[in-house]
């Protein structure tokens, strides 16, 4: 895909800031595709803030204070095949300001609906193998849940960031973290408490669990680096 192509060279720094593109005759002769696909291409990624296009210098790759960090593409392909620490780092700290108060607002507003969705995503988590991608997607749609039971709308914004950070850090902090008991029962708490509506206890349970979380996730991805 001519997108994801083009997308990776600029999050890697391969294209700096400021580069003008090929003209989109040698670019599409480039990549090896028709015309109307580069234009479709080159409109994507200026949708991602990552160029724009000018009538007298063409396209030109943008800073990155203004791509759009928390679109699922943009993500990935800064992601590569794995994070890094300043990345893991950078997520957590997110996850800190948003999902706290996320869970304190969904002990006051969340539905039945909402919570069975909460509680059978922990279900999952308590009865899968933990390193299988079916433990690993409850995992998320535990913490996308959660956002969505907030009832609140910018809060909701967040969910694709999260969910295509989460899933990449889940896949190599479990190799180090395998055994559920590690980390079902703080999952379980935050249910607890959304449930019996205590919004404070809820804020505290997932600062708990972000914590134990983040140290977990640097363990394993400096595990995967030695691996490597």
């Amino acid at each position: 895909m001519a997108a994801e192509h083009i997308g990776r060279r600029i999050v890697s720094g391969e294209l700096r800031p400021g580069t003008t593109l090929p003209n989109s005759t040698e670019l599409a002769r480039q990549l090896s595709i028709a015309r109307p696909a580069l234009r479709e291409a080159l409109k994507l990624l200026a949708g991602k803030g990552l160029v724009e296009s000018t009538p007298r210098r063409g396209t030109v790759v943008r800073s990155p204070d203004v791509w759009n960090s928390l679109d699922e593409d943009v993500l990935s392909w800064q992601l590569g095949d794995s994070p890094n620490a300043a990345f893991v780092r950078d997520l957590f700290e997110l996850r800190r300001i948003i999902e706290p108060e996320a869970a304190a607002c969904a002990a006051h507003r969340a539905t039945r609906t909402m919570l069975s969705d909460i509680e059978n995503a922990l279900h999952v988590m308590e009865s899968a193998e933990t390193k299988s991608s079916a433990s690993i997607k409850a995992d998320v749609a535990f913490h996308l849940s959660i956002l969505v039971a907030s009832g609140n709308g910018f809060l909701m914004s967040f969910a694709p960031a999260i969910r295509t950070s989460l899933t990449m850090v889940f896949s190599f902090q479990r190799t180090v973290c395998p055994d559920r008991d590690h980390f079902v029962p703080g999952h379980r708490a935050i249910v607890d408490a959304i449930r019996r509506g205590d919004p404070d206890g809820a804020r505290s349970a997932v600062r708990a669990l972000l914590i134990k979380s983040e140290s977990d996730a640097l363990t394993g991805l400096r595990a995967k680096e030695v691996a490597q």
